[in-house]
């Protein structure tokens, strides 16, 4: 049984989780999920939580416990008492690329995400989009959050990314690099 991971919690680099639920809280606090950021201190950047309970999915993301580990290796640290626990077993979920995309992550030199928002700053949440890697050529389909974010893409190259909303109005337009 491991505590959940909520808004503040720690880490064992001395960074801070700062993005959690919009949805879902835990004595008042989001709880964060895989995918959530965390400023860490010692790295002197923003990273993501990589990995969760596979069981226990929050708003379409696996819940954050203690223990858990950031894209720059460190472990999360709940900052309160309360515990996640699944009464079921997750049994041969097939997690083995998974693991490799967030090894892959992990020792990335360079990453990004994208954000939509129009004039106003309201976000273009829900909305499908396309991501092409240019120099590798892989195709990347998402749904942007609903603050209007991507998926991180992460690399070991400067790679050039091109993304796409697919908007009826910009089907002739370029692209967002």
């Amino acid at each position: 049984m491991a505590a959940y991971i909520t808004v503040g919690a720690k880490t064992s680099h001395g960074g801070t989780v700062l993005t959690g639920s919009p949805h879902t809280t835990h004595n008042g606090i989001p709880v964060a999920r895989k995918g959530d950021q965390v400023m860490c201190k010692k790295c002197k950047k923003m990273t993501v939580i990589v990995s969760g309970d596979a069981s226990f999915v929050v708003d379409g993301a696996p819940i954050a416990r203690g223990g858990d580990v950031t894209s720059c290796g460190a472990k999360l640290i709940a900052n309160q008492q309360a515990f996640a626990e699944s009464d079921f077993s997750v049994g041969s979920i097939a997690q083995a690329e998974a693991i490799k995309k967030e090894t892959l992550e992990q020792a990335s030199k360079y990453d990004t995400a994208f954000h939509f928002v129009d004039n106003e700053d309201v976000p273009y949440a829900g909305f499908h989009y396309t991501a092409e890697n240019k120099q590798s050529g892989q195709i990347y389909k998402g749904i942007t959050d609903e603050s209007g974010w991507t998926e991180r893409f992460y690399s070991d190259t400067d790679d050039q990314i091109e993304v796409k909303l697919d908007l009826e109005w910009q089907k002739d337009l370029g692209a967002f690099e």
